[in-house]
């Protein structure tokens, strides 16, 4: 990298922006001749139907700030965990608090929205689990995960039935168009201790691998990153960072994985440790939401995370 790339990148770290995308000194185009914006939200934990609540708040909060922005959002994704142990009034609390929104919403479930036997009421409030689309030259996918038993425990797993859906439908898409992959838990395994990654994910691992650029958003870990193949650089205390992908020797890019924060409570990254309790008055600080929006030449990934 010459001193005016980094001049450029250094530009971005300091703006807060995070740039996801193969990085040859070119910058992608400006954000009005975009190909599509998105927010991303994710694990709200409303715990019933009481808006006053902070996790509530909270949610009302982003969905306001979302709401400020224009041009307006053309999608809003939510990665799951709008409920907290699947209560239907927060679900109820839930749909009342985004239908504010100014863009049409696409939601994943995660565990506190309830088990399998909950889908009809998810289904009835939010919307389609799974979800498949295509959006201004964009592929979106949502997964629908829950717990399941294996030999060594619970688990997240796609299941049987959503695995043989994927196998039939991914196939028949144009692998050149980008994909980008909504899931509650993340597709891989962060870091193994930890546990809390989809299981089978594996068996989806060669169906993506068709995909030259794919980015899987996850909610569940409370906290935004990156993991595995799109390291963030130069990232600063709460500036975020410049994200590339590692390119292989055959040009291959490989699958990105973005974990979106909280509205509900932050947590650090299961690479740090985990948390054994908050702490009185964290508060809302480093919850929030991010913003991406694609150029021809990436994505580019702004985060909204609060500081009070």
């Amino acid at each position: 990298m010459n001193r005016r790339e980094f001049v450029r990148q250094a530009a971005l770290t300091a703006a807060g922006l995070w740039v996801l995308g193969p990085w040859e000194g070119a910058l992608p185009a400006p954000v009005n001749k975009s190909l599509l914006r998105l927010a991303l939200l994710a694990d709200a934990h409303l715990k019933d139907g009481n808006e006053e609540r902070p996790e509530a708040k909270n949610l009302a909060r982003a969905v306001s700030e979302i709401k400020a922005v224009s041009p307006a959002f053309d999608l809003v994704l939510f990665a799951g965990d709008l409920a907290h142990h699947g209560n239907p009034k927060a679900l109820a609390l839930g749909r009342e608090i985004l239908s504010g929104l100014s863009a049409p919403l696409l939601a994943a479930r995660g565990e506190g929205d309830g088990g399998p036997e909950s889908l009809r009421r998810w289904v009835r409030h939010i919307g389609t689990a799974p979800f498949f689309y295509e959006f201004k030259g964009t592929y979106l996918l949502g997964l629908d995960t829950g717990w399941q038993s294996f030999r060594e425990g619970p688990a997240f797993a796609l299941g049987e039935t959503q695995r043989r859906w994927l196998g039939e439908t991914l196939p028949r898409l144009d692998p050149k168009k980008p994909l980008l992959v909504l899931s509650h838990a993340p597709l891989t395994p962060i870091f193994p201790p930890w546990g809390q990654w989809i299981r089978d994910a594996a068996e989806l691992a060669p169906i993506l691998a068709r995909f030259p650029r794919v980015i899987c958003l996850h909610g569940h870990g409370h906290y935004a990153g990156s993991q595995g193949d799109w390291p963030i650089s130069g990232k600063k205390a709460g500036r975020g960072g410049f994200m590339s992908p590692k390119i292989r020797e055959d040009r291959k890019v490989e699958t990105g994985h973005l974990s979106l924060p909280a509205t509900s409570w932050p947590y650090p990254s299961p690479l740090e440790g985990t948390t054994l309790d908050l702490r009185p008055g964290l508060l809302t600080r480093g919850c929030g939401w991010l913003e991406i929006t694609g150029t021809p030449g990436g994505w580019w990934v702004i985060p909204h995370i609060w500081e009070t």
